[in-house]
């Protein structure tokens, strides 16, 4: 079997450079911005690249997940956006890179990782910047490990691997799912909720994931609906029965994602301990209560 014709027509690769183009000027512009704030105001540039870096690294685990989610359960839906979601498992080489920043600014984030804190709160003795940048490179070791054995086996089955590489990718899904959520769950207790070392949630983790489920699945939707327009490469591919079956895993997210958020609230709002009522009080604040109240009527 030979391999499959991936060539472009030259209206989509025009179309794909005048886009490339206007992408390294957006990017030249944020990387100036982003060494201005870096600058200027350090500490909130590197709270700001945090969480700007957990939504893009969410995009891209999310895809993976799906993919694998996908492999695993052999539906039909995943059939469309499989190249999208395994070419999105292809950034996390970039995104190790681009984790670079947050560990430079680990004594603006974290107050954990000054010494005179840890001492006088020994509770704070897993929160050490050693072991927290072990287990970063642990996390992205796996992400690339599976990343790179599904892009491979997948490319080996456009080939004409047959059954034999669908077994292994699947397989390989099922490890692969259960790192997924274990390693997300401790990137976002490590990453994000360590900001404030005092406060937790066991409930945290899977906010995360079905955050970027809900993320991935967007992404995949709005670059179908590109995709399928009239010189695309998706055109007469994509019909509206495709958009319906991603819309509807989309709001099965969204439903979920809400329903973690909720109930988190809800918990503590009923606790109302006070090492965990302040975190909700902060984020009520600044303008943020404005769009906390949005998401609840909408």
């Amino acid at each position: 079997m030979s391999a499959p014709d991936f060539t472009i027509s030259p209206q989509l690769g025009r179309n794909l450079e005048r886009v490339q183009q206007r992408s390294l000027i957006v990017g030249i512009v944020a990387l100036l911005l982003c060494v201005s704030g870096a600058v200027f105001a350090p500490q909130q540039f590197f709270r700001s690249y945090l969480y700007s870096y957990m939504f893009y690294i969410g995009l891209t685990l999310g895809c993976m997940a799906l993919a694998m989610l996908q492999y695993l359960s052999g539906g039909a839906w995943g059939i469309v956006i499989r190249r999208i979601t395994e070419s999105a498992t292809r950034t996390i080489l970039l995104l190790l890179f681009l984790f670079i920043p947050i560990v430079i600014g680990i004594p603006s984030l974290y107050s954990w990782s000054h010494d005179d804190v840890v001492r006088a709160d020994p509770i704070l003795l897993y929160l050490n910047v050693p072991f927290f940048l072990g287990r970063a490179a642990f996390y992205f070791a796996g992400w690339l490990i599976f990343a790179h054995f599904m892009n491979k086996w997948s490319h080996q089955q456009d080939a004409g691997g047959g059954r034999t590489l669908a077994r292994r990718l699947q397989l390989l899904s099922g490890p692969g799912l259960v790192f997924y959520g274990l390693s997300v769950t401790f990137a976002a207790v490590d990453w994000v909720m360590s900001i404030e070392p005092h406060w937790f949630s066991t409930i945290y983790g899977l906010l995360f994931i079905a955050g970027q489920g809900l993320s991935a699945l967007c992404f995949c939707i709005a670059l179908l609906v590109i995709f399928s327009r009239e010189g695309g490469p998706l055109e007469g591919v994509i019909g509206p029965a495709h958009l319906h079956d991603i819309g509807k895993l989309m709001l099965t997210f969204t439903m979920l994602w809400a329903y973690f958020s909720y109930s988190q609230f809800l918990i503590i709002w009923s606790g109302n301990l006070a090492d965990e009522i302040p975190w909700y009080i902060e984020r009520l604040r600044g303008g943020w209560q404005w769009i906390g109240l949005v998401l609840v009527a909408f």
